[in-house]
């Protein structure tokens, strides 16, 4: 029982110092400007336990660009079969610092576009959305406002609507082809 406690209390110091990163991070960042280029490169960030429906959400995109998938487990034994790059809690060490290969890979590769596909209080998910650099983040209703640029107000489970919506404000942005 005493592992237990140590555990749960590092585990809540290392969320702790990875939120004060997140926070000090957001509070540096300043308003940009959205410039008119084409979206060529799309980075989607997947609560794999919210959703199961990973390639719907993909084919309703319908966007001509490169699309790359992160999902997310919180728990390493309860992963089910996917055939795109997962993360898991212990892939942050401290101070929110990634130490998998294919969450470093996903933060570096830059993105016209990041969608934040999650509705979850997500600690490791909002580091992602938030370490991430990319031109437009859009996230669903859920996330968390400060990390986003935009947030369509849809269920996690409209894809479509989140999809028409997406395409919509792409649109009046004059980020489409």
């Amino acid at each position: 029982m005493k592992n237990q406690t140590e555990y749960m209390f590092l585990k809540a110091l290392q969320y702790k110092s990875s939120k004060k990163v997140l926070t000090k991070k957001l509070a540096k960042t300043i308003a940009k400007e959205v410039n008119t280029k084409p979206i060529s490169s799309i980075g989607i960030l997947i609560n794999a336990d919210e959703t199961h429906t990973i390639e719907e959400i993909i084919a309703s995109i319908e966007i001509n660009a490169k699309i790359h998938v992160l999902c997310y487990h919180k728990d390493v034994k309860k992963t089910r079969s996917i055939r795109y790059p997962v993360f898991y809690e212990k892939d942050f060490g401290w101070k929110g610092k990634p130490k998998a290969e294919s969450l470093q890979q996903f933060l570096k590769t830059p993105f016209d576009l990041l969608i934040s596909y999650y509705n979850s209080d997500s600690v490791p998910l909002q580091l992602v959305s938030g370490l991430h650099t990319a031109n437009l983040k859009v996230g669903i209703a859920g996330t968390d406002q400060e990390i986003h640029d935009m947030i369509i107000q849809t269920n996690i489970t409209e894809t479509k609507v989140f999809a028409k919506e997406l395409h919509k404000y792409l649109h009046i942005l004059n980020k489409l082809s």
